[in-house]
């Protein structure tokens, strides 16, 4: 899977996100700050990212994703 790929389909859920994407050829790790995780565990952050592939990782097409997906203000505060 392309990069510019899974860029684009998450955008089409979170179109105000910070998208950084590291790795190649079926292992990613995917850094995501967005708004829309407010009020979200975890788990539920990264089950809707994981949605998002969930034909490419059923088919091995996409092997590992791991997800790194934080608001604006948990990523503000880590930087502090």
């Amino acid at each position: 899977m392309h990069q510019d790929d899974m860029i684009k389909r998450i955008r089409a859920e979170h179109p105000e996100a910070t998208i950084d994407i590291a790795g190649e050829d079926c292992n990613f790790e995917v850094h995501i700050v967005s708004e829309n995780f407010a009020g979200q565990s975890l788990l539920q952050r990264q089950k809707g990212i994981l949605a998002l592939f969930k034909d490419e990782l059923g088919s091995g097409a996409l092997h590992a994703l791991t997800i790194k997906a934080k608001t604006p203000q948990e990523k503000a505060a880590e930087s502090s």
